[in-house]
């Protein structure tokens, strides 16, 4: 008897009723939004850069006193697509043109045009003297 039923459902659907247009809508927006993500992935295949190594500069936040000295907190900026990993970064204090202290901090990593954070303990007040900072190397991921 249920079959019967389910039958004669099939066929009234058959006969005279059509897919909704609730259902064409639908069906529609997915596949616009699947061929589009199909071509974003598509163009950015196509048009990033092959091998670039990573491009990273650092730049001073601020210089905060911590305990018996001082930290020049830092931000180590990666402007390329590219990930370096084990960041080596150095910061010099001088004054005069001599060099009167020397850090360094590794950053673990630092992604494709991103940034990471991290500091830098100097016993001298970088504010008063010339602080340079500089990337010294990175390790490919």
């Amino acid at each position: 008897m249920a079959d019967m039923a389910a039958d004669h459902g099939r066929q009234e659907r058959a006969q005279g009723e059509s897919t909704p247009l609730l259902e064409w809508v639908a069906g529609a927006i997915g596949a616009i939004l699947t061929l589009a993500l199909l071509g974003f992935l598509g163009w950015q295949a196509w048009t990033s850069p092959g091998d670039v190594p990573p491009e990273v500069t650092v730049r001073l936040e601020e210089v905060l006193p911590a305990g018996e000295g001082f930290v020049a907190r830092i931000a180590a900026v990666n402007g390329s697509s590219e990930t370096a990993a084990g960041v080596e970064v150095e910061g010099v204090l001088s004054r005069g043109g001599e060099a009167v202290e020397t850090a360094r901090a590794t950053l673990d990593y630092v992604p494709g045009h991103s940034e990471k954070r991290g500091g830098l303990f100097f016993a001298e007040d970088p504010r008063e003297g010339d602080l340079r900072l500089r990337a010294l190397g990175y390790q490919e991921p």
